[in-house]
């Protein structure tokens, strides 16, 4: 074997053990991202059938109580004072005082230890036509990311149908999804009625 052959072997083995470690990186960058993509769904999954099964210890482990203490608040708020009114003489004062009382409320009831009686109002066992199965359930669901950190389900809940769906927003918490904000049912607006711009047709008259 000449001095140039013997030579050529240390550099293919470099460079095949470049070209192994470019592949080990790609594929472990490939399952990290498929793991993140599919964790949101599994979280879900898991909160879905705690929910069925009624295991609220399970359940207050996925919620970030103050951010959804919060988000409620404000939906209350916006829902009970609506747009402000012009003939209102002490607007600030009333809007405080509503603020005040929808923040106790929602403070005294929308705790760990009641997540249970939340979750029966929201979701009552003697619906007939509620999914009993776990499958049954997710079916229902629609779910998609609305930022990489920020995953979005929504669902029409059972004895609701007239309402707006249901809506979770989950976010990263300590490497972990949670449930950060809550869009409860309401109900729907109507449509708005478009006015036409253009002049108004005349009657037309016989002579």
């Amino acid at each position: 074997m000449s001095y140039l052959s013997r030579m050529e072997i240390p550099g293919s083995m470099s460079s095949l053990r470049r070209q192994q470690a470019r592949w080990v990186c790609a594929g472990t960058l490939a399952a990290a991202t498929s793991l993140y993509a599919a964790s949101p769904f599994f979280t879900l999954w898991s909160i879905t059938s705690a929910i069925r099964t009624h295991d609220m210890g399970s359940l207050n482990t996925c919620m970030k109580w103050e951010s959804v203490r919060a988000g409620l608040k404000t939906q209350a708020v916006d829902s009970l004072l609506g747009p402000p009114h012009a003939d209102d003489e002490l607007p600030e004062f009333g809007a405080s005082f509503a603020s005040s009382a929808v923040s106790n409320a929602i403070d005294e009831e929308v705790r760990p230890d009641r997540l249970g009686m939340l979750v029966d109002h929201l979701m009552p066992q003697e619906q007939p036509n509620a999914p009993q199965t776990l499958f049954g359930l997710m079916r229902h669901v629609h779910m998609h990311f609305t930022h990489p950190g920020v995953f979005e389900a929504s669902v029409l809940m059972p004895g609701h149908e007239n309402e707006t769906p249901l809506r979770l927003q989950m976010r990263i918490h300590a490497f972990q999804w949670k449930i950060h904000h809550i869009d409860l049912p309401a109900p729907r607006h109507a449509p708005l009625v478009e006015a036409s711009a253009g002049p108004v047709p005349q009657p037309v008259t016989q002579p």
